[in-house]
């Protein structure tokens, strides 16, 4: 039996490099932060290393010391996986030895946090005891993204400054690792929030991952309540936060925020000097929510009117985007605002039926690359 062999991570505090071959593929990864101290040990290397394991049905060998808690939560992890995921297979994890950790209760808690819906609710939920929140670069925001990186950075800072919460920055090309070995939505960014989360632990006792979906519409997702808690061991507690609420619940709980309507941030499209593009799907779904509340236009990172004709250009290609429509519906239908413009868009879109969507977002996709093409070789003119 193949056997992926991983050290731990070697650097120091600040900066941690991870040298990782599967088969003929070689990946050198690593994790900077320059405000919170990165703990190396194996517990890191597993949570790193375990879906490529899993999906290449490789048995997986950690140096160092491993807490028997710990790895009998991947253990189950790997169980939960393989039961949802027909790709996923049981592997063996091995370390060279396994101790319990010895607890030193730090007295910090943590959440990850991006500036949009679920992160600042999770937030402002848990704000009396939260000490720090955690921002990834290269997960969400590419690592070459240097103007989004930094309008990231400056929303930070600005949080810091107005709640004294410290934002703490940690950087990662992980993501190319994460993806070959899985779908990063589906598959994958549990285990890169998870693997962060580790080497954090000693610097936090506890921290929040804000959940993506409310309790009743919970589907196989990479981050969900049975699996994040998985991360855990008698170090740090890893809770997955959030899921009494739908997105749109969340979305009316920020509305009385002023903080929140100062930095919300939902959108990753590539758009110059824009905080929020308007015109994506996540864009227009929030801003729907904010209009049916009445605090679209006291957002500072929205545009204050919506169109629906860019409602209507919009393709919901799978059920989660269905399920988010049909709840702004329901909170439009509340404040009367159902058949409005605004309101019969997202019913005529929601009407389309699935081989529409299907045409439109293959045509979305041409006129993309012919756009990138347009570009280029205009460029090159």
């Amino acid at each position: 039996m193949t056997t992926i062999e991983v050290q731990t991570g070697h650097g120091d505090e600040d900066r941690l490099t991870y040298d990782i071959a599967v088969g003929s593929r070689h990946y050198q990864v690593y994790f900077a932060c320059a405000r919170a101290p990165l703990r190396s040990g194996a517990d890191a290397a597993l949570a790193l290393s375990a879906l490529a394991a899993m999906d290449t049905g490789y048995d997986l060998h950690i140096s160092g010391t491993l807490s028997p808690t710990f790895l009998q939560n991947q253990q189950q992890l790997m169980g939960i996986f393989c039961q949802w995921f027909d790709r996923y297979q049981s592997v063996e994890f091995r370390a060279d030895a396994l101790a319990e950790p010895i607890a030193l209760p730090a007295g910090r808690v943590g959440c990850f946090f991006t500036g949009g819906v679920d992160s600042f609710y999770s937030f402002l939920k848990h704000r009396e005891h939260i000490t720090d929140l955690i921002f990834v670069h290269g997960y969400d925001v590419g690592l070459k993204d240097w103007p989004r990186r930094e309008a990231v950075s400056a929303m930070g800072r600005s949080i810091e400054a107005a709640t004294g919460v410290r934002f703490i920055e940690v950087e990662s090309n992980a993501i190319r690792l994460f993806r070959d070995f899985g779908r990063w939505g589906l598959h994958s960014h549990g285990y890169g929030l998870g693997t962060v989360a580790r080497h954090l632990a000693g610097y936090l006792d506890r921290l929040y991952v804000p959940s993506s979906f409310a309790q009743a519409d919970l589907s196989p997702w990479a981050s969900h309540p049975l699996t994040d808690p998985l991360f855990s061991d008698e170090d740090l507690q890893v809770v997955h936060d959030g899921c009494e609420a739908g997105r749109v619940d969340k979305v009316v709980a920020l509305s009385g925020s002023a903080l929140a309507l100062q930095h919300l941030r939902v959108c990753w499209e590539r758009v110059e000097g824009a905080y929020n593009c308007g015109v994506c799907e996540k864009c227009l779904r929030t801003m729907t929510s904010l209009y049916a509340v009445g605090v679209l236009e006291q957002s500072a990172t929205f545009p204050q009117r919506l169109d629906a004709e860019q409602i209507l250009a919009l393709v919901l290609y799978d059920e989660s985007l269905k399920i988010f429509a049909r709840e702004n519906l329901r909170l439009l239908e509340q404040h009367g605002k159902l058949e409005t413009p605004v309101g019969r868009a997202w019913q005529n879109l929601l009407a389309r039926s699935h081989l529409h969507n299907r045409l439109r977002l293959r045509l979305a996709k041409w006129r993309k690359r012919w756009l990138r093409l347009a570009r280029k070789f205009t460029g090159a003119a």
